[in-house]
């Protein structure tokens, strides 16, 4: 669903004397998303969150319902199997057996006399309810009405994505009120056509002003790149930052001067605060329907076989809000979610780590360190530089410190990871380059060195550019990988082509090897970097086709596709173990909540490649419930 902006700004030519520039750096991807951090202070003041519109109040609570569900295809994956059960049996909102349709009957007869009967016919198909693993539910929720110019269109790449694609999505949404700023989010250069440089190699292309004035120029225009640590500005916007900012005016001595050297192209915190400051009124108008946003987020999630969300970045706002909408709405997902931690300030003021064991909504399981950027937006942080354009870039790291040789882990996020470890906190480390990877493990090799701690579900997030030896290290620390397998499936031919070079590319989400060593693994969406879809992230980690060329049907390092049952496993039982949830989700043990999903088909049925591409994340979701109660039942 597209969405434009139709909030009026009235206070656009009123200058901005007192702006407070953020120079935190953690800003440049999805994992903490810039609009949010930068306009922290406005979007979650009291008053604001007092405007916020609320549910319609708590309902008549929905009783769960008492079934014995037979037939079709049953898998409740059960210790991480994917044998098949006859029958499976659900009362006051809990699985109570499984096994041979007789035992179950029997059981039910016995002990649930009232129980209704619920037949699965066909290839219908029963699991646990899916999970994903690692999502950003409030920034998502509250970035809804920004206008979609993503490539994406539901689960799938556009058939055309470029300029001219982005132009109409933008010009056929305008609202008729033309006093306001265009927003848009998910503009992502690296999965438009590529171009030819003078020497008639391949690149990226570039966006700036000027290339945004070709599709409107006469409104302010400000789109969001989709690794989020960049903001484009068409001429109208800069000229619009530069009237309402004291520090840009100070900065640069005419309007001119600060078109010519910023490009449109505002990069990280310090140069977008100011043009953020500028829609923070339209922001905040925004984020008053949460409620509803939220709603239509989990529906999504329902609708495509999710009954779990990790958010890999809340803090104390973000869970105000999501409690919040749950005491007034019926609960449609389970949640939970790591803390961000930026400083040892943060760190210092984690509490006891809280008990895991029985679930409460929207617990903490993990704490979360971002170290660096977005490989597809160039600020993944390299060991060598890009292939594209700048020249000599390797990216961003959170924490180099003035004068650290390359190569050597910065002694502040060193003192970050182990002050985590000493608290008694599992850790997941945002980690896209090969550089930002090197130094979580070496971090982590620092920080486990205490009795017990390898016993934490520590994670590496994203964990994108791999080796062997890597692998086998994190293996001996007990430290998994949860894999953007969008990296692979989504921008595979993209790093393959233009940003890293086929070699490298190679090293792109190893789930194979990881399995090989005895890992657990899981993969995730980060979503919105790519769609909700666990089944669609099923698919690309078996089949690891390159979608961007799908004329060829190249396979991006074909040794590292993993079965349909290890896919399933990643998005069922081992996303439950590395949350922190597997006492109550992630299979349908006895005991366990009856989350479960029923699919108009079994993806393992699906063996062979032309079976699997673009078919697996198609596989209708024909039932969702939570808690024994149906959250989706498609029409």
């Amino acid at each position: 669903m597209e969405h434009t902006t139709k909030f009026i700004i009235n206070t656009l030519n009123q200058p901005m004397e007192n702006q407070h520039v953020h120079h935190h750096g953690c800003t440049q991807c999805a994992c903490n998303n810039p609009v949010l951090e930068i306009l922290k202070e406005e979007l979650f003041s009291p008053e604001n969150l007092a405007k916020m519109k609320p549910g319609p109040g708590p309902k008549a609570k929905q009783q769960p319902q008492t079934l014995l569900i037979t037939g079709g295809t049953i898998r409740p994956m059960t210790g991480g199997s994917t044998a098949t059960v006859e029958a499976i049996g659900i009362a006051d909102g809990n699985v109570v057996v499984s096994g041979t349709q007789d035992a179950v009957t029997a059981y039910m007869e016995q002990n649930y006399p009232g129980y209704k009967t619920k037949e699965l016919t066909g290839t219908q198909t029963l699991l646990p309810g899916l999970i994903e693993p690692h999502v950003h539910i409030v920034p998502t929720a509250m970035m809804t009405e920004w206008a979609d110019v993503s490539p994406f269109n539901g689960q799938d790449l556009l058939a055309t994505y470029d300029l001219d694609s982005v132009g109409t999505i933008i010009n056929n949404n305008l609202p008729d009120n033309f006093e306001y700023v265009i927003l848009g989010k998910g503009l992502d250069p690296s999965l438009m056509p590529f171009v030819l440089n003078k020497k008639g190699e391949e690149e990226l292309i570039t966006i700036n002003n000027k290339v945004l004035d070709g599709i409107r120029e006469d409104i302010p225009m400000m789109l969001l790149s989709a690794s989020m640590h960049t903001l484009y500005l068409n001429t109208s916007a800069l000229r619009l930052v530069y009237k309402n900012s004291t520090a840009v005016q100070a900065k640069y001595k005419h309007v001119d001067i600060y078109i010519a050297e910023t490009k449109g192209q505002l990069q990280e915190s310090l140069m977008m605060t100011p043009a953020l400051t500028v829609i923070k009124q339209q922001v905040v108008a925004m984020a008053n329907n949460i409620d509803s946003y939220l709603t239509e987020l989990f529906k999504l999630a329902n609708q495509r076989g999710a009954t779990f969300m990790y958010d890999a970045g809340l803090n104390t706002n973000f869970e105000k809000i999501l409690l919040q909408y749950l005491a007034s709405n019926h609960e449609r997902v389970r949640i939970g979610g790591a803390l961000l931690c930026a400083t040892t300030g943060d760190v210092d003021n984690l509490g006891t780590y809280p008990d895991t064991t029985s679930y409460s909504p929207v617990y903490n399981g993990h704490v979360k360190v971002v170290s660096d950027g977005s490989n597809q937006g160039l600020t993944g942080y390299q060991s060598a530089p890009y292939l594209c354009k700048p020249a000599h870039n390797t990216g961003i790291f959170n924490f180099l410190q003035p004068n650290t040789p390359k190569g050597t882990i910065p002694q502040n996020y060193q003192s970050l990871i182990s002050g985590v470890v000493a608290k008694g906190w599992p850790l997941m480390i945002h980690a896209n380059g090969d550089q930002a990877v090197t130094f979580a493990i070496e971090a982590y090799q620092t920080a486990l060195t205490q009795p017990k701690v390898t016993e934490l579900r520590n994670r590496i997030e994203h964990c994108s550019l791999l080796t062997a030896d890597q692998i086998s290290t994190m293996f001996k620390m007990g430290v998994s990988p949860s894999f953007l397998i969008g990296h692979v499936g989504y921008w595979g031919y993209a790093f393959s082509q233009v940003i890293f070079g086929s070699a490298k590319a190679q090293m792109l989400d190893l789930c194979g090897s990881a399995l090989a060593a005895g890992m657990r693994i899981t993969l995730h969406s980060d979503n919105e970097v790519s769609p909700l879809g666990p089944l669609r992230m099923m698919e690309q980690s078996i089949t690891r086709i390159m979608e961007e060329n799908t004329a060829n049907g190249e396979v991006l390092n074909p040794s590292e596709c993993i079965t349909p049952e290890q896919a399933l496993v990643a998005v069922t039982y081992d996303a439950a173990w590395q949350c922190y949830a597997d006492q109550w989700a992630g299979s349908l043990d006895e005991g366990y909540f009856a989350d479960f999903v029923i699919l108009e088909q079994d993806p393992l049925s699906l063996t062979t490649p032309s079976e699997q591409y673009m078919k697996m994340r198609n596989i209708s979701v024909l039932e969702t419930w939570l808690g024994g109660i149906p959250v989706h039942i498609k029409a």
